[in-house]
């Protein structure tokens, strides 16, 4: 998803994570002699290395805020675990730089697949998409903050005003001045995210299809993994990781937990931050190794594909 102010690119390479250093870091923990492996990384801000059968190194690179985001995981993921969140257990967060230039994390594996390995449309996992519903509401009403996650401020996704994105899209030529006043009126309508101290709930930030695990076969919905991008913010904001045709079943299952502050324009709310997604991505050069969130006409295209699907109230009311 478009993250606010990212690193720069190029990123810094990993670190060499040897075999040596592995059988260390695993000493060093009391975690005993494991085989290890590299495997392929669907993000591009940590290597992922399996440990054994059951856990999983995670090495971020040599960036500043890459090496934040890791050390946000490390408060995340406990208060999302006590809310009763499906994630994976955090097993080490070593910042003493003993043994690798950077902080790593250790996690317990979870025995699935990311969701978006399978290139299925969203309406083929519904129940899947329903249980991260579930899971979401829980974390938004499971953490509070006054606990240690409360520091950790707003999460790195943009929540400026979409407004002025259609002029500055005309002006560079991407579309006329016809098509910038349409899509600022269709803005226009659409309420602006709840900016209340009582209305913000700690997010995961970045639910993404990547960083969701089902099992494979069935699809079932096992865990949310990936916490770098948490933060304190509207809860309507953690519906803007997925394809727009995947939030019914998310809100359908969060509304079995609990609803949303101001449930009325919930889904105003999240089809705003769609179209401010696909204005903020649609400059970005293409992304073949990327996951969909990262691509600059997928958000796009899957409000458009959405909305042309006429999906019943509410919104249906919420066409341009």
């Amino acid at each position: 998803m478009p993250q606010e102010e990212a690193p720069p690119m190029p990123l810094p390479e990993f670190p060499e994570v040897s075999a040596s250093i592995a059988r260390r870091i695993a000493e060093q923990h009391g975690l005993g002699a494991r085989p290890f492996a590299r495997l392929p990384s669907i993000g591009v801000f940590n290597a992922i290395y399996r440990v054994g059968d059951d856990l999983i190194l995670r090495v971020p690179r040599p960036h500043p805020r890459v090496v934040a985001m890791l050390a946000r995981e490390a408060v995340a993921v406990p208060a999302a675990r006590a809310a009763g969140v499906r994630t994976p257990r955090l097993v080490v967060f070593d910042d003493s730089l003993a043994l690798l230039p950077v902080p790593y994390t250790v996690y317990a594996r979870v025995p699935g697949e990311p969701l978006e390995q399978l290139g299925l449309d969203p309406a083929a996992t519904p129940a899947a998409y329903r249980a991260l519903g579930r899971d979401l509401a829980r974390l938004h009403s499971g953490v509070s903050p006054q606990g240690p996650a409360g520091r950790l401020g707003g999460p790195n996704l943009p929540q400026d005003d979409p407004r002025p994105l259609p002029e500055q899209l005309a002006a560079a030529g991407y579309c006329s001045v016809v098509e910038a006043r349409w899509l600022g009126r269709w803005l226009d309508r659409l309420p602006p995210p709840l900016q209340e101290p009582d209305a913000r709930r700690f997010l995961h930030g970045d639910t993404q299809a990547t960083n969701i695990l089902v099992r494979p076969g069935s699809h079932e919905y096992l865990a949310l993994i990936d916490w770098g991008g948490c933060g304190w913010a509207d809860p309507a904001l953690d519906c803007s990781g997925m394809p727009l045709d995947a939030v019914p079943d998310v809100l359908a299952g969060y509304r079995e937990i609990a609803a949303l502050p101001d449930d009325a324009t919930a889904e105003a709310r999240i089809l705003r931050y769609h179209l401010h997604f696909a204005l903020v991505s649609v400059r970005d050069a293409p992304q073949p190794e990327r996951s969909w969130g990262e691509r600059p006409l997928g958000y796009l295209l899957a409000v458009v594909r959405f909305l042309l699907a006429a999906p019943g109230e509410p919104w249906a009311a919420l066409h341009p």
